[in-house]
């Protein structure tokens, strides 16, 4: 197993339990160490309608959302959803990018989201880019495909 692998498989582990940490506690210190600190940092999410969402986040001006208010809008839409943790893993690493799958559970245990992700890397293996793909059963292709039929 190479050095990036074994890193990415780190940054893999390491998420799920740093935003478990993060929107269960509130403390945002081990998530925010996965990203890079002295700009913002890209973010492709798709919303609940399929649409995609294009922002960046960080502490930094121009950048869309503060991590503060990344937090509390996350934490507000976890507690909804009656969220417990994240679990995550490193499933392949190509150059500074790897692809990470996290799945979200709920208090009762069942595992409610499953998201792959493509994250980019810096030299020092901080996050630049942040682009989440819902499983296939959420809106977005499959509903496009639909309406053109």
């Amino acid at each position: 197993m190479t050095v990036a692998h074994q890193f990415a498989q780190k940054v893999g582990e390491k998420w799920g339990k740093a935003l478990t940490t993060a929107m269960t506690t509130g403390d945002m210190t081990e998530f925010k160490a996965l990203f890079i600190s002295d700009e913002a940092v890209g973010v492709v999410i798709q919303s609940a309608e399929g649409t995609e969402v294009v922002m960046t986040i960080g502490d930094v001006e121009g950048a869309t959302l503060s991590w503060d208010e990344f937090k509390e809008s996350s934490m507000k839409d976890l507690e909804e959803q009656g969220y417990l943790k994240t679990e995550s893993q490193c499933l392949g690493v190509l150059g500074d990018r790897m692809i990470l799958e996290a799945g979200r559970f709920n208090k009762a245990g069942e595992e409610y989201m499953s998201a792959y992700s493509l994250l980019t890397l810096n030299e020092e293996g901080k996050i630049t880019m942040f682009e989440s793909f819902s499983d296939a059963h959420a809106p977005g292709l499959i509903q496009a495909a639909s309406l053109s039929e």
